[in-house]
């Protein structure tokens, strides 16, 4: 909502980032070679990992930069407007929408949560603690062969039951005492993660919208929720802080 941006080069590497203002909103843009991102190529090119992973770097870097100077509300990667005309329309159709989103993030910031659990670890935690498994266990010593055949599979059921039981519960408490010190939480699609021999799983993936007054509290109870449940293989990722994309409001056909 304020002029005076840093000088910043577009996604195309060649026209610089200008803005464009209606009444007390500013939109940063930059022009594009329409060759390159009209619809038609864009749309083959989009799954060129060679071209759109520097070009979405680029994108991303043009964000933080400018909010590190003004509140900014980030529009997702290669949101093309054929016009001004479009751009003006959008901004006046979503002005009331746009100046309370940024009324909503004043003096507030996104981190985001990633949270992991070590497979293996959960495993010899719950064969452990759990009473269910426990009791198969102490039937299979004095099982005949075929009555143990059934209990192990009994058994291995029960540990996979009892696996997503504690990790669902994990995933909640941890989401649930961070989001007692935020404004807002989401959760999104957990990511596969690739870790070797050390099964390690992705529980929770997650965005929070803190007060930056409440920043201490937040990262220390991040810290505590990690401590509890460590002896069971799970850790915490904490990023930040980063523009606001979880909270941004959606918009419709306008963006074209």
């Amino acid at each position: 909502t304020q002029t005076g941006l840093p000088d910043l080069v577009g996604i195309d590497g060649d026209h610089k980032v200008f803005t464009l203002r209606y009444g007390d909103v500013n939109a940063a843009v930059s022009l594009v070679p329409l060759e390159e991102f009209g619809a038609s190529p864009l749309e083959q090119r989009m799954a060129e990992l060679n071209w759109i992973a520097p070009r979405v770097l680029v994108h991303e870097r043009i964000i933080e930069e400018i909010m590190a100077a003004h509140p900014v509300m980030p529009m997702r990667f290669c949101t093309i407007f054929i016009s001004r005309d479009r751009i003006d329309g959008l901004l006046q159709t979503h002005h009331e929408k746009i100046l309370y989103f940024f009324s909503g993030i004043a003096d507030k910031e996104e981190w985001g949560v990633k949270g992991y659990i070590n497979g293996g670890q959960v495993e010899d935690a719950l064969k452990r603690l759990s009473p269910k498994v426990q009791a198969i266990k102490t039937k299979l010593q004095e099982a005949s062969p075929g009555k143990a055949y059934l209990l192990r599979k009994k058994r291995d059921l029960a540990i996979k039951d009892g696996l997503t039981g504690m990790v669902l519960q994990i995933a909640e408490e941890v989401f649930q005492r961070l989001l007692a010190h935020a404004i807002k939480g989401v959760r999104n699609k957990a990511l596969q993660v690739e870790d070797g021999e050390e099964k390690r799983e992705m529980i929770l993936n997650a965005a929070f919208l803190v007060r930056k007054s409440d920043l201490r509290i937040f990262h220390e109870r991040a810290k505590e929720t990690e401590e509890k449940y460590r002896s069971r293989g799970f850790n915490l990722n904490l990023t930040g802080p980063w523009p606001p994309y979880n909270f941004c409001p959606v918009f419709g056909d306008e963006i074209s």
